[in-house]
């Protein structure tokens, strides 16, 4: 799972603090505490390959379009049973996935990673992104399924 973690966790925090700057900003911060979190994504199926040099695959697609599903269709379940349609968790779902938007551009656009703006936030990434080894395929899983069972509860308890 690539960003289903993050938008319903970025969601959370926008219910929990009900403002939408303060919802955005701390979905924001949220994706990289969660990246610094063994999990699986894309990178794992490309780790021994150099960023700059990492192409999209059919794999990384199809992977990508079941979760962006995955995090659309379960988010739309949870309005029912949540209060999500607001300012407040929209923007912490908009702020936990947007993070992923520059890593999109480096793959779909390569050499940007090296582009004078943009380099100190790949240099960031690569710093504090824990992508699971082929053989941690499990565990990144795990980590992933708990993060997204106990924002799922928290949310359906809210």
């Amino acid at each position: 799972m690539y960003i289903t973690p993050h938008v319903l966790t970025g969601t959370a925090l926008g219910v929990a603090v009900g403002n939408p700057v303060a919802g955005f900003f701390l979905g924001v911060a949220s994706h990289f505490v969660l990246d610094a979190i063994p999990h699986t994504d894309s990178g794992t199926w490309h780790f021994y390959e150099p960023f700059s040099s990492h192409s999209v695959d059919a794999r990384d697609l199809t992977l990508g379009v079941i979760d962006i599903a995955l995090a659309f269709f379960g988010f739309l379940a949870l309005i029912s049973y949540a209060p999500l349609v607001a300012a407040g968790p929209i923007a912490g779902a908009i702020g936990g996935a947007l993070p992923d938007a520059f890593v999109l551009l480096g793959l779909f656009v390569p050499g940007s990673s090296k582009w004078k703006g943009f380099k100190w936030y790949f240099d960031l990434v690569e710093k504090y992104h824990y992508t699971a080894r082929p053989h941690q395929f499990v565990l990144g899983v795990v980590t992933q399924l708990v993060t997204i069972g106990g924002v799922v509860w928290y949310l359906l308890g809210s």
